[in-house]
Formats: structure tokens, sequence, C-alpha cells
């Protein structure tokens, strides 16, 4: 009564298992759904598997993108078959953006991660079989050395898994390998670094800059940003449920 229309895209499992229709005579049940609302207009479909994002060999991960599209476009097919065309076709992410984008299936692709990065992502390989350069780390977490056993080589630090996930593994500190030092959990308000013996120790009262193992709940943990350009950004939607 009100005028107003929804866009409505339907859902398609695309081998994620998580959500979505599992099949396309289920797509075009639902789209037959959404056309006997006058409110509502069928759009397209949402082809999102995001396990496959973090597939580390390029190979592997252009193979399982491939048979995603694959699907999508099989889906997109029966629905056109049955006068559902679809306007929109998303799906892919970080992981997988430059086979989606190439696979011409779909209208729009989804990455969202390689804006800030993380550990996880970083083990992804390139054609090359080195870490993917597609994009450079930005997000960090600061946190500073409150504690410092010389003996023992241990440093402690003042964010532990309220300040950064682990949900994806232990952060990294920027500029030093993963052989240089060996990061712990340390709890709720401590991150634990144990540094091999040719690495110098930092002094207390140091700043490090944490790399999170995963950008997005680490993210949610936060009120802002501060750009290092631009300033301070808030963070809008965060936390539980957002």
């Amino acid at each position: 009564s009100e005028g107003v229309h929804l866009a409505v895209l339907v859902d398609v499992d695309v081998g994620q298992r998580r959500c979505g229709v599992a099949s396309a005579a289920e797509a075009v049940a639902v789209a037959r759904a959404v056309a006997s609302f006058a409110e509502l207009q069928f759009r397209g479909i949402q082809a999102y598997h995001g396990r496959i994002q973090h597939l580390r060999d390029y190979a592997e991960r252009a193979s399982a993108a491939a048979e995603v599209a694959h699907a999508a476009k099989h889906v997109a097919s029966v629905l056109g078959a049955e006068g559902f065309h679809c306007e929109v076709i998303t799906g892919g992410g970080t992981g997988t953006f430059e086979f989606d984008a190439a696979s011409g299936v779909f209208t729009e692709v989804q990455p969202g991660s390689y804006i800030f990065g993380d550990v996880d992502y970083a083990r992804n390989l390139g054609e090359d079989g080195l870490p993917t350069k597609r994009w450079k780390q930005s997000l960090f977490v600061a946190a500073t050395a409150i504690g410092c056993n010389r003996d023992a080589r241990r440093v402690v630090l003042d964010a532990g898994m309220k300040a950064v996930s682990y949900d994806s593994g232990a952060p990294r500190v920027r500029g030093y390998s993963e052989a240089a030092v060996a990061v712990e959990n340390g709890g709720d308000e401590h991150t634990i670094l144990h540094f091999c013996p040719e690495t110098p120790l930092p002094s207390l009262g140091d700043q490090l800059l944490l790399v999170p193992g995963h950008c997005d709940p680490t993210v949610n943990l936060h009120d802002h940003l501060l750009g290092v350009r631009s300033g301070q950004v808030p963070v809008a939607a965060r936390g539980a449920g957002l």
C-alpha cells in the first residue's frame, strides 16, 4: 500500500553447505513464491562459497571457483528458462575474485577482506607458488610491551583476545618472521611473544603492531579505526549479531 518494492535474491548453495536452496528446481520454486507478492521483485541469485576462499593452492582454488561458477550458471539458466531473468548473479570473494571476475558468469563479485588483509589470507598462494601479492596488509592492532623476561626471551603485550581475534589462528608481529617470534595466546588481555635467540628483544614500552589472524572479527572488537591518511574512522556495524 506504500508503493515499496523490495528486490530479492535467491540464495543458492553452491557447495558451502550452509544456507541456500540445494537445486535449480528449488530456486524456481522460491522465485515463484517471490513473484506472488506484489511488493517483492525477483532480481537474481546469491552464489557465495566462503570455504574455497582459503584454499592455499592456486590451481585448487581456481578449480573450486570454476565449479561454483558452473553451478551458478546452471541455476541462472534454469531460472531464465522459467521466465525469471537473473539480472544479478553475485558471489565470489577475496580468495577467488580473479577467477570469479573472469568466469563471465557473475555480474558482481564480493571481495571484502582484501581491504585489510590478515594472516590467514596471506597464506594463499599465487600462480607462482609464492604468497599472493593481490593485496597488501593494511590492518594492524597496536600493542605495547608491558613485560619482558630476557632470560626466557619472552615479551608480554597488553592486547589479548579482547583486541585481536584468534579464531583463524594467532596474529603475527609486523616486521618479524614467524621463525623469529612465536605468538602465544595470553588470554583476554595479553599476547605472549617468544623470541628466538638471534632476534633482538623489544624493550618495555615499545609499541608493536599485530597482524590479525582474521580481520573481520578483529574489526568487530573495536569502536573505531585510526586511518594513517584520514584520521579516525568509526566502525558502525559492530557488536553481537551485526
